[in-house]
């Protein structure tokens, strides 16, 4: 039995290193992203458009030309930023006021 237990907690330690080397749903900002952001906003648009008050998921950039996943909302309010992941498969998320989005009508206006 002896040698099962340093067997469980090496496979823990490996599992807790993996994880954190995938990045969660939040992060500060020093894990690399490892998927492609167009996979990672595919794989998260429901998840995030199900969140009540969400209009929209795109790809978008940060200031510094970084690029991003965005979240746009009716009207940002600090629960609904708290709701939405920082980052995703390593790509940071951003959250921008949207107001309500309609479809357009058939007239093209």
């Amino acid at each position: 039995m002896r040698p099962i237990i340093p067997a469980i907690l090496a496979a823990a330690l490996l599992s807790l290193v993996f994880h954190g080397a995938c990045g969660g749903r939040a992060g500060d900002g020093s894990e690399m992203p490892k998927q492609d952001i167009k996979t990672v906003m595919e794989a998260h648009a429901s998840e995030l458009m199900a969140i009540e008050g969400v209009t929209a998921v795109a790809i978008g950039e940060l200031d510094d030309g970084t690029p991003c996943i965005k979240v746009y909302v009716v009207k940002k309010t600090d629960d609904l930023v708290r709701r939405i992941p920082k980052k995703l498969g390593g790509h940071p998320v951003t959250v921008e006021e949207s107001g309500v989005i309609r479809p357009m009508s058939g007239d093209g206006g």
